[in-house]
């Protein structure tokens, strides 16, 4: 387990459990029962206890953020370190529980939030860096090809991925349908990917 890079593993944790503490600052504040899900018109649709919010979304998120370590150094070992990748990759669930925590323990305050927006600029922010660093990658998992068509195949994906991403962020500013449609856009793009991908593979 040498390979295992613990000091970022136990740093990005931390970052993950820090929140934690502005929830007991708040928790006579805060009601006993908090939204954690809602509708794209901002209507809550899913609730937890003050406990789990405050307490258990942190801890799995930290549980995601420890599988997500470890894949990407596991992929490290086997195919080299790039930097770049690295840091947006672990830090993806940091940054999305920091602000998601915020969100919800400002919502239970009372607070008037549009979490469609929040959503979106956490997906399109996370699209924007994986688009830019995916160019970097001369590999695809599990598949054995060239480093130049890799970086090819790559090069086309991050592409799309920002592109996506830019869309996310402008439909932050437009209806909620707008995001809806950002989310749609995810299939026609996987598989114009998937069929560019087996073109560059089964070229010259």
């Amino acid at each position: 387990m040498k390979f295992i890079k613990w000091k970022i593993l136990i740093v990005t944790s931390i970052v993950c459990l820090l929140p934690i503490l502005l929830g007991l600052s708040l928790w006579e504040k805060l009601p006993d029962t908090m939204a954690i899900h809602f509708d794209l018109n901002n209507n809550p649709d899913n609730f937890a206890s003050k406990g789990f919010v405050v307490f258990g979304m942190p801890c799995l998120m930290v549980v995601l953020q420890w599988i997500c370590c470890l894949i990407n150094d596991i992929n490290e070992k086997k195919h080299g370190s790039i930097i770049k990748f690295e840091r947006v990759a672990k830090g993806i669930v940091p940054f999305t529980t920091v602000l998601l925590y915020l969100t919800t323990l400002g919502i239970g305050l009372g607070w008037d939030i549009d979490v469609r927006a929040v959503a979106a600029f956490i997906v399109g922010a996370i699209f924007i860096l994986m688009g830019i660093c995916l160019p970097k990658l001369d590999y695809i998992k599990n598949y054995d090809l060239s480093p130049d068509k890799a970086r090819k195949i790559n090069r086309f994906a991050g592409f799309e991925t920002v592109i996506l991403g830019v869309l996310f962020l402008i439909s932050i500013l437009l209806p909620p349908i707008s995001t809806v449609i950002c989310l749609a856009l995810l299939i026609p793009c996987t598989l114009l990917g998937i069929i560019y991908g087996i073109k560059v593979s089964k070229g010259n």
